[in-house]
C-alpha cells in the first residue's frame, strides 16, 4: 500500500480543520490520499519555512467522522524521504483502527449527520429528496455531508430544520461556514446568538445570517431565460428586492434574542465588536444571480443610471408602495458595521464545488457562466466547463461587504481582503474587487450519453462547443 497525490481540491472537500496561525510557519505543498476495504487516510506534507525540512500529518476519521491527525512525521530532509515514511507507516495505522474509525477520546458526540432521517418522508423537503436520490447532485451531498462534519449546532434543531422547512436558511449557515473558513477566521459556536463569532487577526466580529425566503410558487421550478422570463425576472429585481432586503434586515435589527433580551450588538460576548448582516437572496430560481444592485441601492440610498449615480430617499413599487432608502443612514442602523451579500450559496455551488475535487456524477457535466475580473482588474465574460482540470473556484467568490459609513464600530475591511469590498464616501462609491474574481455566475447542468463522453471531451480540449 501506498499514499497517491491527490489535488489540494479534493484535500479541502474532506478536511475543514486547519489552524490559521498553522499557515504562517509552514506550507503545504502535496496532498496525498490511500483507501483501504476498512478506512480511508489522507495525507498532507509540508515545508517548515523556518527550517525548510519537510514534515507530513498523516489523517483519519474519528467517531464524528472528522478526519484528524493521527500520526505525524517531522523533519525530514527531502521529500522522497518523507514519502517514503508515510508509506512505511500505512499498515499499522489501519491495523489501529476501530471499526472504520480513529478515536481521539473528545469524539463521543453525536455525529452530525446531515442526511439521517429525522423527519417522515411525506414532511423532508424536495432539496433534501433531491440530494438523496438524484445521482447528478451526488457531488453536492459529498460536500455538504463532509463539511458538516465540522459545523457545530448550538441550539440542537439544525438537521430538522433543513430537512423540513429551512432548508434555504440551512444551506446558508453551511456555505458561510465553509467561506469563513476559506478566508482564515476561527469559529467559537458556543453561543445561540448570533449565529457567528469570527476572530482573525486578533480581531473578533458577530456575523448573524439572514434569508430572503423562497416564494411558495418557486419551489421545484426551474426556467430558461428567454425574453419573457428575463422581463419578469428583472421586474422582480428591481422592484420587489429592495422592499424584501429592507424587511430581512430591519427584522435583524429589531430582534431581541432570548434569554437576554438585548440587541445582537449588546450581547455579552459580541459589546464593543464589529456587527455583520449576512444575507443572502433565495426569493426566486436565478434572483440571487442578479439582485444586488438593489441592496446597494438600498443600503447607500442610491441608484445608478446610465453610468451616473444619483442619491434617492424612497423606493417605490410601481403600486404606489414605498419605503426609506440609505439603510446606513438610519441612526438605528449605526451598529450594523456592515452587511454581507453572498450571491452563490446554492445547491449549485456546492455541486460545482464537489466537481472542482473531483467528486462526479455519472454522465452530467456542469457549465458556468458570468462575469469575472481577469488578472488586471477587467470585468469579462467567461463561460467553462467545471470539470475542466484548468477550472478553479472558491467559496468566496461572489461575495460582497458594503461597509456603514456610519458605524459606531466599522469593521476592518483586511479581514475580508479576498471579496468585494463597498464604500461610500462624499466622493460617492467605492468598490475593490480583487483580480481573477467571479462576480456573477449561473450554472448550466448537460447531460452527455455514456458513448459520447470521449468524443465531448474531444471537443472541449480542442477548444470546439462541445456537441451535446
Amino acid at each position: 500500500m501506498k499514499f497517491n497525490k491527490i489535488s489540494q481540491e479534493r484535500f479541502n472537500a474532506y478536511f475543514y480543520g486547519r489552524r490559521s496561525m498553522a499557515r504562517i510557519f509552514a506550507t503545504e505543498i502535496d496532498w496525498f490520499e490511500v483507501k483501504t476495504e476498512e478506512v480511508t487516510l489522507l495525507a498532507t506534507v509540508l515545508r517548515c519555512e523556518i527550517d525548510k525540512d519537510f514534515n507530513a500529518v498523516i489523517l483519519g476519521r474519528d467517531m464524528r467522522k472528522k478526519f484528524r491527525a493521527i500520526d505525524i512525521i517531522s523533519s525530514v530532509d527531502s521529500s522522497e524521504e518523507l514519502l517514503q515514511q508515510m508509506d512505511s507507516r500505512i499498515e499499522k495505522l489501519v491495523a489501529s483502527h476501530v471499526d472504520g474509525y480513529f478515536p481521539q477520546g473528545d469524539d463521543n458526540d453525536q455525529l452530525f449527520a446531515l442526511f439521517t432521517h429525522r423527519l417522515p418522508e411525506a414532511k423532508r423537503n424536495h432539496y433534501i429528496k433531491l440530494l438523496s436520490e438524484n445521482p447528478d447532485y451526488f457531488p453536492a451531498q459529498v460536500m455538504l455531508e463532509e463539511l458538516a462534519y465540522w459545523f457545530k449546532d448550538p441550539d440542537g434543531t439544525f438537521i430538522r430544520a433543513m430537512q423540513g422547512n429551512e432548508f434555504n436558511a440551512r444551506l446558508f449557515e453551511l456555505y458561510l461556514h465553509a467561506m469563513f473558513y476559506e478566508l482564515d477566521f476561527e469559529f467559537d459556536r458556543t453561543h445561540a446568538q448570533p449565529d457567528y463569532l469570527l476572530t482573525k487577526a486578533g480581531m473578533t466580529i458577530a456575523v448573524e445570517a439572514v434569508t430572503v425566503a423562497e416564494m411558495e410558487d418557486e419551489k421545484n421550478r426551474k426556467i430558461q431565460l428567454t425574453d419573457e422570463e428575463s422581463k419578469k425576472l428583472f421586474n422582480h429585481v428591481n422592484e420587489d428586492m429592495p422592499f424584501k432586503f429592507s424587511r430581512a434586515l430591519r427584522k435583524k435589527v429589531a430582534h431581541r434574542p432570548e434569554p437576554a433580551n438585548l440587541p445582537y450588538w449588546e450581547l455579552p460576548h459580541t459589546k464593543g465588536k464589529p456587527f455583520v448582516i449576512a444575507i443572502h437572496d433565495y426569493s426566486r430560481t436565478m434572483s440571487m444571480s442578479f439582485s444586488e444592485p438593489a441592496l446597494r441601492s438600498l443600503l447607500y440610498g442610491i441608484v445608478a443610471e446610465d453610468d451616473h449615480v444619483f442619491k434617492i430617499e424612497k423606493h417605490t413599487k410601481s403600486n404606489g408602495d414605498t419605503i426609506s432608502s440609505d439603510f446606513f443612514g438610519h441612526e438605528n442602523n449605526k451598529h450594523v458595521s456592515a452587511v454581507l451579500l453572498a450571491t452563490q450559496a446554492t445547491l449549485s455551488k456546492f455541486n460545482r464545488m464537489g466537481r472542482v475535487a473531483g467528486l462526479r456524477s455519472p454522465t452530467t457535466f456542469a457549465f458556468v457562466k458570468g462575469v469575472r475580473t481577469d488578472h488586471d482588474y477587467q470585468r469579462k465574460q467567461f463561460r467553462m466547463l467545471v470539470e475542466h482540470p484548468q477550472y478553479k473556484e472558491l467559496w468566496c467568490e461572489g461575495v460582497y461587504v458594503y461597509h456603514n459609513p456610519n458605524a459606531e464600530t466599522p469593521l476592518d475591511p483586511s479581514l475580508f481582503a479576498n471579496v468585494v469590498n463597498v464604500f461610500m464616501d462624499n466622493d460617492g462609491i467605492n468598490e475593490f474587487i480583487p483580480r481573477n474574481y467571479t462576480l456573477q455566475s449561473v450554472t448550466e447542468m448537460v447531460q452527455i450519453p455514456a458513448e459520447s463522453i470521449k468524443r465531448f471531451w474531444e471537443d472541449i480540449d480542442s477548444g470546439r462547443e462541445p456537441r451535446l
